[in-house]
């Protein structure tokens, strides 16, 4: 019998509660060190990306930035909660608790939407090994930078002077975040096997922080005079090169939201072509429009109509050798378009060779405008499909263009008989216009009549 999987919701509860036992015992014995909490956060954070199968980089960045804001959660939330319930206890645990769900629920999100699929067993493979390594190091970096920074070389005031003196330096942060923007932008472009990638971004980091720490220091560009001094000048190194990092990790992590959503858009719109495609080729090729145009064809060759018959012919081909040809493009010219609907109305002629009436009034400039392939064909058929054409109720159907709109009209006489209206056709057009150029459609009903308006590209 399979065991079932404990859940990743559950698996944030369980570090939460984790953290909060920590938090509380230590502050009991009196054990002020914040790196086994490190490690059951780092641990949160490598079980979520191995079951969601997360890239390594995207694994390495959330994790520099989830340490980075549970250091100053930690310190400044603890003393909020302390001065508000009067507890040293309960403060750090509450502050820890609270840290943890937000972590957690943030790299869930992020899982989540790179790869949606259903969470899944820890599974031991390079990639994991790889992951393992990552948090490892970002492990040792982080207690590092902690023994680093409450050593006497770095004096009773900490980090604080150095971290004010950079931002007091407008030059210094505006080429921070500039030069971080470009070089993310164009690593992958330089860089194309992962390790190059690496080292690149390791030489990058350390050269570029090294001219802004000079900046810094001698407080460019005006100049402040200060003279060398290795200590202190290391000193703001190693805090410049701590933000620099998570300025890195944090624009790393906007690229991936970006990148993201446009990759979710762009399958998204292939599903939504799919299923446009599908509509179009079951709206045509399904038995009833197969059966009345042999049942049309059949009746011109027994009246010897062999002129009409041939003509009938070459534009049922041309019908579907438009919507083969077609099939892969997002947009056509307008006058491609409504050439084709010419043909498919020929069509419908021959069928209903009275009551059946179209009027075309688009101005030729309209015409080299772009529209959803078969768009002009869907709205058509939609008409004829629910309502009585007959030549005591013709159906009138009017194709207008003005401005940026394209506008399919019809009087509405529906038929007793006709199938209800599952909205397919329009609800692909919509998406369709939506995907390819976010605009919508606009469907407007009557008592009369049932009109649609499609955007002019």
């Amino acid at each position: 019998m399979k065991r079932p999987s404990i859940t990743i919701p559950a698996v944030i509860h369980l570090f939460a509660a984790a953290h909060v036992a920590v938090a509380v015992l230590s502050r009991i014995f009196n054990y002020v060190d914040d790196v086994p909490l490190t490690v059951l956060t780092l641990s949160m954070i490598l079980i979520i990306s191995v079951r969601r199968g997360l890239r390594v980089e995207l694994v390495a960045t959330l994790a520099l930035i989830c340490i980075f804001v549970a250091y100053l959660f930690g310190i400044y939330g603890a003393r909020f909660f302390e001065q508000l319930l009067g507890c040293g206890i309960a403060a750090p645990a509450i502050t820890t608790a609270i840290v943890t769900e937000l972590i957690g629920w943030l790299t869930y999100a992020f899982a989540r939407s790179r790869n949606p699929q259903t969470s899944r067993r820890m599974q031991w493979s390079p990639s994991t090994r790889q992951i393992v390594v990552s948090v490892a190091a970002i492990l040792l970096f982080r207690i590092f930078y902690t023994s680093l920074f409450s050593s006497p070389y770095f004096e009773q005031q900490g980090i604080y002077p150095e971290f004010y003196r950079l931002l007091g330096n407008t030059l210094a942060l505006m080429t921070m975040f500039c030069g971080n923007i470009i070089f993310v932008n164009q690593r992958a472009r330089l860089f194309s096997r992962r390790g190059l990638r690496l080292a690149a971004s390791a030489l990058f980091t350390l050269g570029f922080v090294l001219l802004l720490t000079a900046a810094v220091y001698f407080g460019l560009p005006q100049g402040n005079g200060a003279a060398l001094s290795a200590r202190h000048f290391f000193r703001l190194y190693t805090v410049v090169l701590l933000v620099d990092i998570v300025v890195y990790a944090m624009l790393q992590l906007a690229i991936y939201v970006i990148e993201s959503h446009r990759e979710l858009r762009s399958e998204r719109g292939k599903k939504h072509r799919a299923l446009f495609h599908y509509d179009r080729l079951k709206q045509q090729i399904n038995p009833h429009f197969l059966f009345n145009s042999l049942n049309i064809l059949d009746y011109l060759v027994q009246e010897h109509e062999t002129e009409r018959a041939s003509a009938f012919i070459r534009k049922l081909a041309a019908t579907y050798r438009y919507m083969l040809k077609k099939a892969d493009e997002q947009l056509v010219p307008l006058e491609e378009e409504l050439e084709f609907a010419r043909q498919y109305i020929d069509l419908l002629q021959e069928r209903f060779t009275k009551g059946f009436e179209v009027e075309v009034d688009i101005p030729r400039p309209l015409l080299r405008r772009y529209v959803v392939p078969c768009c002009l064909q869907l709205l058509i058929e939609n008409a004829i499909k629910h309502n009585v054409v007959s030549p005591e109720q013709p159906l009138h159907v009017r194709i207008a263009a003005a401005g940026d709109r394209l506008t399919v009209s019809n009087n509405l006489q529906l038929r007793m008989n006709a199938p209800a209206s599952t909205g397919v056709g329009l609800r692909n057009i919509r998406q369709q216009y939506l995907d390819t150029a976010g605009a919508p459609i606009l469907v407007e009903r009557t008592d009369t009549e049932f009109r649609v308006q499609l955007p002019l590209l």
